[in-house]
């Protein structure tokens, strides 16, 4: 039996794969074929075939410069666990400019970057069914409850409980 990796804040490893199974309810949630734009990738792990990686720096871009990626889609990220708060600020900030992202994150509904960024500005998804990111194979679900924060002018805020395992209704 594998055994999940041992909590290192600061240190852990930041680039596990979202199953693609997960991506694929998401996309039918949100009715789309693909995402417009992944803002935290790389060439093994985007979700769309336009991305930024660690070498691009998708923090130092403005707002405006997301924005345009996105066209009229839909945007994907699964920033680095590490350091939330700066994601969710531009994540913010590009839906106040008529983007659409999908952002997921720990269930972390006490924090400041939740507080600031995310509470009453987001259809926050509660996913019930853990993920079991992918550094190869799937073999242990991430330890803690996760959200999908839907950031887009065109979504109802609020909050539900989503069983992305199951065929979505919107």
């Amino acid at each position: 039996m594998s055994r999940p990796p041992r909590q290192k804040p600061g240190r852990s490893r930041q680039d596990f794969v979202t199953p693609p199974e997960f991506i694929a309810a998401v996309k039918r949630r949100l009715g789309i074929r693909g995402f417009a734009f992944d803002f935290a990738a790389d060439y093994l792990n985007t979700k769309a075939p336009r991305y930024w990686n660690e070498t691009a720096d998708a923090l130092s871009f403005s707002p405006d410069e997301w924005r345009a990626q996105l066209g009229s889609g839909w945007g994907w990220l699964n920033p680095p666990f590490a350091k939330i708060a700066p994601w969710a600020a531009k994540v913010a900030a590009v839906r106040g400019l008529g983007g659409s992202i999908a952002f997921l994150v720990p269930a972390a509904v006490g924090s400041n970057w939740f507080r600031d960024h995310v509470h009453g500005q987001a259809r926050v998804l509660f996913l019930n069914g853990r993920i079991a990111f992918m550094p190869d194979k799937p073999t242990w679900g991430y330890p803690k409850d996760a959200i999908l924060a839907l950031c887009s002018p065109s979504a109802r805020v609020g909050y539900e409980v989503w069983k992305w395992r199951q065929p979505s209704i919107k």
